[in-house]
C-alpha cells in the first residue's frame, strides 16, 4: 500500500481511485469514489469492489484487466442512474495491485445536453417567424405588393414577426447577461403593497376580457424591502400572466403576499390546467412551455430569467401544482436584500 502522505493526497483528487487486491477485495478507496458510487459505510470492512460499485459492467472492466493482464478502459452509464462514468484498470506489477481510476462526467454530459437542447430550442423558436417573414416577403414579391387590400396586411404581418424576433433577442441578452452575473441591481427602499397593487391593475383589463377573477390579499404594514423595482416587477408581471395564460374562463387568480421568516413570502395561485408532475423540476429551464399545444405566445425564457432575478435578490422561486387542478407560484425576498 502506499505511505500515508500519498495516501492523504489520494484523499483530495475528485477523481474516484480504488486500489483492489487479486480477488477484488478492496485495499483502498478514496472520498472521491465513496462519493462517486454514494458509499457511506464503514471502510475498513471486507468490502469487494462490486459490494462497492453495485454495477456488473464496472466489475466486469476489473475482471478483464485481472485475467488479460492489460489495461481496461471504457465509458459506462450506471443502470438506473442517470450517471456517466469513465473509468480505467491498470495492474501494477510493484504492489501486485490493481488501480482503478473513475472520472465522474455526469455533470459535464448534462451541461452537453443542456447546450445541445439549448442550440436546438433557439433554432426552432427563431425559424418560425423567419420562415413567415420569408413567405410574406415572397408573397409581396409576386405581386401582391401591387395590391393595395393584402400589402398593408401583409406588411403588419411582418412588423409582428419581427417584434417577436426581437423580443427573443432582447430576453437571450438579458438571460446571457444574467447567468454570466453582467447584470447590476438598481435596488432601493420599496413599500411592496403598492407597487404589487399597481402590477395587478396592469394585468386587471386581460383577466377580464379572460373571464378570471382576480384576487388579492396583502399583509397589512409589511416592512420596506431593498430591491430593484423594475425587476421585481418583471417577476410579478410574468408569473401573473402564465396564469392568467393558462387559466380557462370563470377561473380565479389569487396574488398573496405576507411576512415569512426573516422576508416576505409572495404566491400567485391559479385554478388553471396545471403542470404535470414529470415536468415541474424542469419549469424554470430555457425555452421550456408547459403545453405546446396551447401556448403560441411567449419566449418561454421568462421564468428562467425570473429566477436569475430572485436568485440574485438573496430569494428563492420554486412551483407547486396538480395537473388539471392549478398551480401556485411562490418566491421569496429576504429583507436588507
Amino acid at each position: 500500500m502506499p505511505d500515508t502522505d500519498f495516501l492523504y493526497l489520494l484523499s483530495l483528487v475528485e477523481d474516484g481511485i480504488f486500489v483492489l487486491g487479486e480477488r477484488c477485495e478492496i485495499k483502498y478507496m478514496n472520498d472521491a469514489a465513496a462519493r462517486i458510487f454514494g458509499f457511506s459505510g464503514d471502510r475498513e470492512g471486507n468490502l469487494t469492489f462490486i459490494g462497492v460499485v453495485r454495477d456488473y459492467e464496472c466489475d466486469g472492466l476489473v475482471k478483464r484487466c485481472i485475467n488479460t493482464g492489460d489495461i481496461q478502459a471504457a465509458s459506462i452509464k450506471i443502470r438506473g442512474k442517470k450517471q456517466y462514468l469513465d473509468i480505467k484498470v491498470s495492474f501494477d506489477r510493484e504492489s501486485r495491485n490493481y488501480i482503478v481510476i473513475v472520472k465522474d462526467l455526469t455533470e459535464k454530459r448534462h451541461l452537453e445536453e443542456i447546450r445541445r437542447d439549448f442550440i436546438s430550442n433557439v433554432s426552432h423558436e427563431f425559424r418560425t417567424p423567419i420562415s413567415s417573414i420569408k413567405l410574406i416577403a415572397e408573397t409581396l414579391i409576386d405581386g401582391a405588393l401591387e395590391d393595395a387590400g393584402v400589402n398593408k396586411d401583409l406588411l403588419h404581418r411582418i412588423n409582428i414577426e419581427a417584434d417577436k424576433l426581437a423580443h427573443m433577442t432582447n430576453d437571450l441578452t438579458e438571460l446571457a447577461m444574467m447567468e454570466n452575473k453582467e447584470t447590476t441591481l438598481d435596488k432601493r427602499p420599496l413599500k411592496i403593497d403598492e407597487m404589487v397593487r399597481q402590477v395587478v391593475q396592469r394585468l386587471q383589463a386581460k383577466s377580464d376580457r379572460k373571464g378570471l377573477k382576480l384576487n388579492l390579499d396583502i399583509e397589512r404594514e409589511l416592512p420596506e424591502l431593498v430591491i430593484d423595482q423594475y425587476r421585481i416587477e418583471q417577476v410579478i408581471l410574468n408569473i401573473i400572466y402564465n396564469a392568467i395564460k393558462f387559466t380557462d374562463s370563470g377561473g380565479s387568480i389569487t396574488i398573496s403576499v405576507e411576512k415569512h421568516n426573516n422576508g416576505i413570502l409572495f404566491a400567485v395561485r391559479d385554478t388553471g390546467i396545471g403542470i404535470p408532475v414529470t415536468e415541474i423540476s424542469r419549469i424554470f429551464e430555457r425555452f421550456y412551455k408547459v403545453n405546446k399545444a396551447r401556448d403560441d405566445e411567449g419566449t418561454g425564457l421568462g421564468l428562467a430569467i425570473s429566477r436569475h432575478i430572485i436568485t440574485a435578490h438573496g430569494g428563492k422561486i420554486w412551483v407547486e401544482s396538480v395537473e388539471g387542478k392549478g398551480s401556485t407560484f411562490f418566491f421569496t425576498l429576504p429583507f436588507g436584500s
